[in-house]
């Protein structure tokens, strides 16, 4: 049986770049299928896109005082990966959603849009309360029985990506760059 433990990714700006994608080539390739709301949100959507996707250019973003590249960087609550780190994931993550080609600094590269969604009960959350609000999460947990490599987890103040602990590890292995991977799966930011 595989580890139930979860991870959470983050972009390790301090050390890398991150991949980008023009908003505006984003949004005149998807705003006429599913329009701009849904498209800039399409990270958090359970909303496959896969059959009017087109390649599109991804670029880089200068985190400040980084000069090395990333294999693996999320966008707008997505992967984007280059063609080493989609040869190594794709197997993992295929069963959890769809891989977008892309052209990632000129070469063969993929975002991968997560459709796997978890809305978290209410005994796995603990929250911070703010004015009779939710502020933020203090504590989140899977349940022991979960095995699942990746999933778009939502609890009543945001959703993010989670990894199980073997992802983390084949990512560890394989030297793939570009993210931070926290055992802390409440954590915020990492620096």
């Amino acid at each position: 049986m595989k580890d139930t433990y979860m991870i959470k990714p983050f972009d390790d700006v301090v050390n890398y770049q991150a991949y980008w994608i023009d908003n505006e080539d984003y949004l005149d390739l998807l705003d006429p299928h599913i329009g701009e709301d849904m498209a800039m949100k399409l990270g958090t959507k359970n909303i496959p896109v896969s059959k009017f996707w087109k390649p599109l250019d991804v670029t880089l973003f200068q985190n400040e005082g980084t000069v090395d590249i990333p294999d693996i960087s999320e966008w707008n609550r997505m992967l984007c990966m280059n063609e080493k780190a989609f040869n190594i994931l794709n197997k993992y993550l295929e069963p959890y959603g769809e891989f977008l080609p892309c052209n990632v600094l000129g070469k063969n590269g993929y975002l991968f849009h997560c459709l796997n969604f978890r809305e978290f009960k209410e005994s796995e959350v603990q929250y911070e309360m703010y004015e009779g609000d939710y502020d933020q999460v203090i504590s989140v947990s899977f349940p022991e029985d979960f095995n699942d490599h990746i999933v778009m987890g939502k609890t009543e103040v945001n959703s993010n990506l989670y990894f199980s602990n073997e992802l983390g590890r084949v990512i560890k292995i394989e030297g793939l760059k570009g993210l931070i991977l926290s055992d802390d799966i409440s954590l915020q930011l990492p620096y």
